[in-house]
């Protein structure tokens, strides 16, 4: 059996890592996903939405 695992959480420490590795070294069939854990990436993902005038919404 495969399964789909979803990592969220803080993206300040690597614990999707080792999560992962943890996972790998066991041999297990898991495919992970998460969010976007670049904080760079992650502040800018409504840009595409378009300027915000008084920035708020930037980091929360």
């Amino acid at each position: 059996m495969n399964w789909t695992v979803y990592l969220s959480g803080e993206i300040h420490t690597d614990w999707r890592q080792k999560i992962m590795q943890g996972a790998k070294d066991h041999g297990l069939a898991i495919k992970f996903t998460s969010a976007v854990t670049e904080h760079e990436a992650s502040d800018a993902a409504g840009d595409v939405l378009g300027k915000d005038d008084n920035g708020f919404w930037r980091d929360h």
